[in-house]
């Protein structure tokens, strides 16, 4: 069987119009948020998690869940 192509595929969350890189929480089910940009984190809410990472988890229903989609290759 031959593979025709392959995905890397990264899920975003659009919360409060803006674009976040996302998770889900194991322990909760509830989708985190991160990000690196202190302005941005203090402006929607995020929580300092470790010297440069600001996190927030939200319910599923106060976010939009993109995927984007980079073809791979094996060369």
């Amino acid at each position: 069987m031959k593979l025709k192509e392959l995905y890397s595929i990264n899920p975003y969350a659009v919360y409060k119009g803006e674009v976040f890189p996302a998770s889900e929480e194991r322990r909760t089910g509830k989708v985190l948020l991160d990000t690196t940009n202190t302005e941005l984190a203090k402006r929607v809410g995020f929580e300092r998690t470790d010297k440069y990472m600001y996190s927030k988890s939200v319910k599923w229903d106060e976010v939009e869940i993109i995927e984007e989609r980079k073809p791979y290759s094996l060369d």
